[in-house]
C-alpha cells in the first residue's frame, strides 16, 4: 500500500511537472512572439526617426536658403522704375546708359558707398570681384545721356524731382559737346565735287552731355536709426 501510494503521488507529481512544463512552454513562445513584435516595431521606429532627421535637416536648408533669397531681394520692380524714367524724359534728351547701382542702406550715415554693384552690366561686375550686396540695400540711379540744350537738362532733373520714384536727385556731370548726325545729300557745289553722288553729309550739332544721380524712393529715413 505504501508503495502504491507513493507511485501515486509520483505520477500525479510528474503530471503537474508535465503541466508546468507545457504552461511555460506557451508562455515563453507568446513572450517571444511579443519580442519579436516590439523589434520589428523598434526597427520601424528608428527608420522614422531617420527619415525624421533627414527631412529636418533638408528643411533647415531650405530655410537657409529662403533667408539668403530674402536677403538677396531687391524688392524693386525695374520694369516699374523704367517705364518712370522713360516718362519723364523728354524728347530732346538720349539717353546713352542707365545703371542700378545697390549699395548698403548703412553707408548712408558715412561716406557715400562708390564701390555698389551694377545690377544691369554682371559680368563687368563679375571680372572686377564685386559682389551683391545683401540685406537692407537702397538704389543709386546713373542716368548718362545727351541733350539738345541745358534746359532740357534741367526740365530732367525737375520731372525726376517732382516723381515719386526718385529722391535726391543731383546732376553729377555736365559739358558742351559736339555730335555728328547723318544729314542731306551735299547742297554746295563744292561739296558735290569731293563727296560721291548719293553720299549723304554728316551734320554737326552742339549737344550737352550730363550725368545725373538720384535715388530710388523705396525706403523711409529715420532720424538716430
Amino acid at each position: 500500500m505504501r508503495t502504491r501510494w507513493q507511485c501515486i503521488a509520483l505520477s500525479v507529481l510528474f503530471l503537474l511537472m508535465v503541466a508546468y512544463n507545457t504552461i511555460s512552454a506557451r508562455r515563453i513562445a507568446a513572450a517571444t512572439a511579443a519580442l519579436s513584435l516590439l523589434d520589428e516595431q523598434r526597427m520601424q521606429a528608428e527608420t522614422v526617426m531617420h527619415e525624421f532627421d533627414a527631412l529636418d535637416k533638408q528643411l533647415a536648408e531650405y530655410q537657409t536658403e529662403v533667408q539668403s533669397l530674402q536677403r538677396m531681394d531687391s524688392r524693386i520692380e525695374p520694369a516699374a522704375v523704367l517705364a518712370e524714367i522713360s516718362h519723364v524724359i523728354g524728347r530732346h534728351i538720349a539717353l546713352r546708359r542707365v545703371e542700378f547701382i545697390a549699395e548698403p542702406v548703412a553707408a548712408e550715415t558715412g561716406a557715400t558707398v562708390h564701390n555698389g554693384t551694377t545690377v544691369r552690366a554682371a559680368a563687368t561686375a563679375h571680372r572686377s570681384g564685386k559682389t551683391q550686396p545683401l540685406g537692407d540695400v537702397r538704389f543709386r540711379i546713373l542716368l548718362v545721356g545727351v541733350a539738345a540744350s541745358p534746359e532740357n537738362v534741367g526740365e530732367l532733373v525737375c520731372q525726376l524731382e517732382a516723381s515719386s520714384f526718385f529722391c535726391n536727385v543731383h546732376p553729377s556731370g555736365f559739358r558742351n559737346a559736339s555730335i555728328e548726325v547723318p544729314g542731306g545729300p551735299p547742297q554746295s557745289p563744292a561739296d558735290a565735287k569731293t563727296k560721291k553722288v548719293g553720299t549723304p553729309s554728316n551734320e554737326t550739332l552742339q549737344v550737352s552731355e550730363f550725368e545725373i544721380t538720384c535715388y530710388l524712393a523705396n525706403y523711409e529715413e529715420i532720424e538716430n536709426q
